[in-house]
């Protein structure tokens, strides 16, 4: 015979409730000597900073506080972890009205980071475009990148166009920050390896946008790689919160 339960108390039916997470920068960044910024938030306390790189369109704020927010949370009751908007979204200021690169699209990365104070350590993480941004940054400037985490990034392609995808002209209204993204993306990365040394973690989604032999593309960018699939779409963040903010939370630990 079980043993009678105790009688309730007051607290005994109350759900207990996280402690909540602090916002710890919440700003708009000058990235250049003309005064331009971008608008940067982070939650959290904790190293190595987890920096989070969206996709494209960059609404970055929206997609990893709003659409993502569970995923992001799981990972700010750890560390320090930011998200930010890129040119042209959110409440960050317009891109330049010209073709923009890779160099340009990290150089405001790292402007912002300078400005928030963060110099590291960090762990990037990229999302579907956002993977291209955080591997080449992670080549270009490698000092206090102590990881880096691809979300279903698929291989960058040499032979995509304009003609199957005339959206992502740089010059597109659709295309906010003008990035260049055929040729300065997908065919310069294609064709042409940036190498890093970080630790690389490559998660494929179940059901997302490429295969997972299409995204080991990635595993040679680092001498220490590895690959994992984790059930779930394109947004497998969303999906599978837990499985992957685990997973991130790895990256770069002690």
């Amino acid at each position: 015979m079980l043993p009678s339960a105790a009688p309730p108390t007051s607290n005994a039916t109350r759900t207990p409730t996280a402690s909540p997470i602090p916002t710890v920068v919440d700003d708009d960044l000058v990235v250049d000597a003309n005064g331009r910024t971008l608008h940067m938030t982070c939650l959290g306390e904790g190293a190595p900073t987890i920096l989070l790189e969206a996709g494209h369109p960059s609404a970055g704020l929206q997609q990893f506080l709003g659409f993502g927010r569970a995923f992001t949370d799981l990972l700010a009751r750890e560390r320090r972890v930011c998200a930010y908007d890129r040119a042209g979204y959110g409440r960050s200021d317009p891109a330049p009205d010209e073709p923009r690169d890779l160099d340009d699209v990290t150089d405001d990365l790292r402007a912002a980071l300078a400005a928030a104070g963060i110099d590291g350590p960090l762990v990037l993480v990229g999302s579907s475009f956002g993977g291209m941004v955080v591997t080449y940054y992670a080549n270009r400037f490698p000092a206090g990148v102590e990881g880096v985490v691809l979300l279903d990034v698929p291989a960058p392609s040499a032979t995509l166009s304009l003609q199957e995808l005339p959206e992502v002209a740089w010059d597109h209204p659709s295309n906010r920050e003008h990035v260049d993204v055929i040729p300065e993306f997908e065919h310069r990365l294609a064709k042409e390896r940036f190498p890093f040394e970080a630790p690389l973690l490559v998660i494929t989604a179940t059901n997302g946008q490429s295969t997972i032999e299409d995204q080991a593309f990635w595993l040679d960018w680092s001498a220490t790689s590895s690959q994992i699939e984790v059930e779930g779409g394109h947004s497998v963040y969303e999906d599978s919160p837990q499985s992957v903010s685990a997973a991130v939370l790895e990256v770069g630990s002690p």
